[in-house]
């Protein structure tokens, strides 16, 4: 059983008016042209462009991104039309199972591909983000259905909000549409780290609907580093070039708090699949764990939350990875930290393989039997039952 950790599916140009709710309707977003024909995530609502829409081509060196913008600098009309040059397969449930059978894998983790940037420019409108968030969650109820339990469509949520009644009732959604991971910020909660007490109920809710978070590269709804927004000031909201070596940094920082404040220990059932981060910067960072744990009780006498377990424990059993097929070293992760790693191909992003599963174990090189079992599907299917 071959299991790829890290595809997307496409939101089409009228999906969030589609399936929002009717009374919401105003709040949805849309692609639109602009006045050089070039297709944008639109906010009608606010008057404001997100992100451009465009059309990726696995492994082309972000020519499919970079091409169009570079035209649009010039003056130059653009070369594509977004709801006639959108490969069906990029969000059809049934094309893209039909090229999981030319790629050779039996199931793959579908994540909403605009869901990864949309957040970001609408974070301050708690009432944008639940709208178009609930608009996806009933089109991955028809995806998932669709693909015949072929497709693990992500569902999109947010821990933000007034009303606490919010994220049960769509996690409760997507465990009734039998979805099992769901697109998740691993940013600050309106100025709350994760593990704070408010979020106790959040974090129980999901154990409880048996639904995984999804922590991706590019976070939702701020800057993937985690870092103030001043530092990144009249660059590139995106793709700001000094933010651009630490973009893992916020994901570190995300587990590191939810295993020494405790919330691992105190929701054991809790998962967190963390899909292309890449992994090589785990060793250092579950050392730096291990000595900040020590080193507190050392100087203060005490831990700000007393574990059962290491801290690095608490990430082998309640985290995985899916690990980059060239910037991971996975034989030499593994034998650090078990089977955690999972294969994932980021079809059919630019930076991603044009065949996931021949392309990846191409680049990984040949594995010993129990590891491409366990690297190629079987750690994936354990983790998400």
């Amino acid at each position: 059983m071959i299991s790829d950790a890290d595809q997307h599916i496409f939101e089409t140009a009228t999906m969030w008016r589609d399936y929002s709710d009717p009374a919401k309707r105003d709040l949805a977003l849309t692609i639109e042209e602009d006045e050089l024909g070039y297709p944008w995530v639109v906010s009608p609502a606010l008057g404001i462009r997100i992100f451009d829409a465009y059309i990726p081509t696995p492994q082309d060196d972000f020519a499919a991104l970079g091409g169009p913008r570079h035209r649009r600098l010039k003056g130059l009309p653009s070369e594509i039309d977004f709801e006639r040059d959108l490969p069906l397969d990029y969000y059809d449930a049934r094309a893209r199972v039909a090229k999981l059978d030319v790629f050779g894998i039996d199931k793959a983790l579908q994540t909403p591909n605009y869901a990864i940037v949309w957040g970001r420019k609408v974070q301050h409108r708690t009432d944008i983000l639940q709208a178009n968030m609930e608009a996806w969650n009933r089109r991955a109820a028809e995806l998932q259905a669709d693909g015949g339990g072929r497709l693990l469509v992500a569902g999109h949520v947010t821990m933000r909000g007034d009303d606490p009644d919010w994220l049960d009732d769509q996690l409760a959604f997507l465990e009734r549409s039998g979805i099992r991971t769901t697109f998740l910020s691993y940013g600050l909660v309106d100025g709350r780290r994760l593990s704070h007490p408010d979020h106790d109920r959040a974090w129980a809710s999901f154990v409880e609907h048996g639904v995984v978070p999804v922590f991706h590269i590019i976070d939702n709804e701020q800057h993937p580093s985690n870092f103030p927004e001043e530092w990144f000031e009249g660059d590139d909201p995106f793709t700001a070039a000094a933010e651009y070596p630490f973009c893992y940094f916020g994901i570190q920082l995300a587990l590191a708090d939810l295993v020494m404040r405790g919330v691992f220990e105190k929701h054991p059932g809790l998962k967190i699949l963390v899909t292309e981060q890449q992994a090589n910067w785990l060793p250092a960072m579950a050392r730096g764990l291990e000595m900040s744990y020590d080193a507190q009780y050392r100087q203060l006498g005490r831990h700000v939350c007393d574990l059962e377990l290491r801290p690095t424990e608490y990430l082998q059993r309640q985290v995985r990875f899916a690990a980059h097929w060239a910037a991971d070293d996975i034989l030499s992760l593994r034998d650090l930290f078990g089977d955690i790693f999972m294969f994932g191909g980021d079809y059919p992003h630019c930076e991603g393989l044009v065949s996931p599963y021949e392309d990846y174990r191409h680049a990984v090189g040949n594995l010993a039997p129990d590891v491409e079992r366990a690297l190629y599907g079987e750690t994936m299917d354990a983790f998400l039952n």
